[in-house]
């Protein structure tokens, strides 16, 4: 929507609010989106479904970001049912106790389910959702936007993902004029009649201009920004009648308000690894394991470094806790396994973390007990790169001829950024499998969608753990190489 559009937008807005706020059971919500439209149209054909014979139609998923509403929007559900005589049931699905309630609904086709949030745990999520899908009543999900992957939810039943609203900067403005207009509406002063005059004469540019700033995790304070805006307009019609809140003014308090500097994280779950060329290489087994194969292991998973260039590394690892506000069964922390990772994941132990090591027995090299990142690249692969870096020698190199047999090539650390440059331009799939089926295995422990079935992996988890592939595992030494 270009700026004119918007303008004009806001204007409409500040004038007739009516078209911008909907209310369900006595409770006011405010958006001017597609999107948020979308939602509560969604909730209305669910709370309207009682006649239709099709499950799938009486149940919806929908996905909202924290501080969204979420719960709000399930309570006020929860009472328009009821006073339409609808027989409701408000459930909180982080509760262990709601996996019974489930059970025991199962079979009440004229009642209407609505829950509020699914388990941390993934284990526990997919059993409430197991049971959710198999209600016959009525039934809406109401979850945090990092679940929307979670691979056991049911593909046909309709489904919704409401974006932060720092993506939907005219909901953001109507948020706040709602809000605002709350606050005048329970005001009983002689100037309340002035006050909502004072709104309809808000500045349209500078709400247009400010809505661009991101509010991130501070969402849940906008209450606050709107509690400053009511008060500062107070103060100019009490200044005089024709006083109103400028451009200036509204500027001042935006400022005051974002003051400090927000630190906004990454949504969904995060997967944080040792350093740049670490992110890069699992990038780029996403990237081919898609033109292999059709799948985006990337899908919901954001993998991110500890810092970049010298500034990585598992020393980083305390302040990214943090910075970052990571938390269990949101955040992973990969390492290699080495010193250095173990004493970074007992750190993170203590911290309350999740971290795991890198498998020695499923990495390429399969004859040492320490492994880095880039001994997940099949031995062919790094023998190729070493054909073409003539100049080149790896710091060091193992070959095991016993059980199992092994080749290790160790890359130093200077041409690290020579062989991932190589890789983006040369390696096919097979030459990072093992690199793809650890992805598969992370996206398993944060229940995300996965090309395989369980049975699928175990068995796939034996063949890299046993089977000798002499290209994978040996490789061929440069024949330029002295021994």
């Amino acid at each position: 929507m270009g700026r004119d559009e918007a303008l004009q937008l806001v204007g409409n807005m500040l004038q007739d609010f009516s078209s911008f706020s909907s209310t369900i059971g006595g409770l006011e919500f405010y958006g001017a989106s597609p999107e948020f439209k979308n939602v509560l149209r969604l909730c209305n054909e669910v709370l309207g479904s009682a006649s239709t014979e099709d499950p799938v139609q009486r149940r919806a998923y929908i996905f909202l970001e924290q501080y969204h509403g979420k719960t709000s929007i399930a309570k006020s559900l929860d009472t328009a049912a009821k006073n339409r005589g609808i027989q409701s049931f408000y459930l909180d699905g982080t509760l262990g106790l709601t996996q019974k309630e489930l059970k025991d609904l199962r079979r009440s086709r004229d009642s209407l389910i609505l829950l509020d949030g699914l388990p941390a745990s993934a284990s526990q999520r997919g059993t409430v959702l197991e049971r959710f899908n198999a209600l016959s009543g009525r039934a809406i999900l109401f979850s945090p936007s990092e679940y929307h992957s979670d691979a056991n939810l049911d593909a046909q039943v309709q489904t919704v993902r409401l974006s932060h609203v720092d993506d939907r900067p005219l909901d953001k403005i109507a948020w706040l004029i709602g809000l605002i207009r709350e606050l005048f509406r329970n005001d009983t002063s002689a100037d309340s009649g002035d006050l909502v005059t004072a709104t309809t004469q808000l500045p349209s540019s500078a709400l247009v201009a400010l809505s661009k700033v991101s509010l991130g995790p501070r969402i849940k304070e906008l209450p606050e920004l709107a509690a400053r805006c009511a008060d500062m307009m107070r103060l100019r019609v009490q200044l005089g009648p024709r006083e109103r809140l400028g451009s200036e003014d509204l500027t001042g308090l935006f400022l005051e308000f974002y003051a400090p500097p927000l630190n906004t994280a990454n949504g969904g779950f995060r997967l944080w690894v040792e350093g740049e060329t670490d992110s890069r290489l699992l990038k780029l087994v996403s990237k081919l394991a898609y033109a292999a194969k059709g799948v985006d292991v990337a899908e919901s998973l954001s993998i991110l470094p500890l810092g970049s260039g010298r500034d990585g590394g598992t020393s980083k690892v305390p302040e990214i806790v943090v910075e970052k506000s990571t938390r269990r069964n949101r955040d992973l922390f990969l390492f290699d396994c080495d010193q250095p990772g173990r004493n970074a994941k007992e750190k993170l132990q203590i911290l309350d973390q999740d971290a795991v090591l890198l498998e020695p027995q499923l990495s390429c090299s399969r004859c040492d007990t320490e492994v880095e990142i880039e001994d997940f690249v099949s031995l062919s692969c790094l023998d190729r790169f070493y054909e073409h870096h003539s100049a080149y020698r790896p710091e060091k190199e193992i070959i095991r001829y016993k059980a199992p047999t092994g080749r290790r090539v160790v890359v130093e650390g200077s041409h690290k950024e020579a062989l991932m440059q190589w890789l983006e331009a040369n390696a096919e799939f097979a030459d990072v499998e093992n690199m793809f089926f650890l992805l598969c295995e992370i996206r398993d422990r944060f229940s995300l969608r996965n090309p395989l079935s369980p049975a699928e992996m175990i068995a796939w988890k034996r063949r890299l753990q046993v089977d000798l592939e002499p290209l994978k595992h040996l490789g061929s030494r440069p024949r330029h190489w002295v021994p």
